[in-house]
């Protein structure tokens, strides 16, 4: 009985991975980015709020006969926030190259496909700024900002197909950032600031499937 159940998870595993269908998207997003900041004290800062940055990707996903899916994903991200001190506006402008691993979930109704999913990450700052009215400095070259920050990504959207090789898709996506981004905060001053976004994606996806060699049913 072992065997037969053991047979059956690997032709249904193998048939899984032959049959499923591979994609390249890319997009562009409009992304709301702020941070969760407290000062030295606990606080938050009342004036702290989000700003409107562009970000844009490109990713491979491979989806399973069954709807589940796997999205290795390279992405350019411009997070950061602005603020007031006094008179003066306060902006961080925070330039990211990330590596995004999903996976989740996509259902197809006739050309619409909604899906769900969650992606860990981790990227790399390779430009940040922060201007201070009419001042600007290099936040890298102060070293008052650490180079990597990871997290968790949760999204969500829907595709709709116009060839059985093309669709567009629309995905709401938030990031919650879990590296403390302060390099003073380890010398005693105990600031803390996350990364924190809602970002507006919007992309094509090219089916890299022979359609006529394989008829998905369920998804793409």
């Amino acid at each position: 009985m072992k065997k037969i159940i053991l047979f059956y998870f690997v032709i249904s595993t193998t048939t899984s991975y032959l049959f499923a269908q591979d994609n390249v998207s890319i997009h562009f997003a409009q992304t709301f980015a702020t941070f969760k900041y407290t000062d030295s004290q606990g606080n938050t800062d009342p004036n702290m709020r989000s700003q409107f940055r562009s970000s844009y990707g490109v990713n491979y996903s491979r989806v399973f006969n069954s709807g589940g899916f796997i999205r290795p994903e390279i992405e350019f991200e411009n997070l950061g926030a602005v603020s007031d001190l006094y008179t003066q506006k306060l902006d961080w402008s925070l330039h990211y190259v990330g590596f995004n691993l999903g996976c989740g979930y996509i259902k197809r109704f006739g050309s619409v496909a909604p899906f769900i999913g969650i992606s860990p990450y981790i990227a790399y700052l390779y430009d940040a700024n922060q201007t201070v009215g009419s001042d600007e400095y290099d936040l890298l070259a102060d070293k008052g900002i650490k180079r990597i920050d990871y997290g968790v990504n949760v999204f969500g959207g829907v595709k709709y197909l116009f060839t059985e090789a093309v669709s567009a898709f629309f995905e709401v996506r938030t990031t919650t950032g879990l590296q403390q981004l302060e390099e003073n905060s380890e010398s005693g001053q105990n600031q803390k600031q996350y990364n924190r976004a809602v970002a507006f994606r919007f992309g094509i996806s090219f089916n890299m499937v022979n359609t006529k060699r394989v008829k998905m049913r369920s998804n793409f």
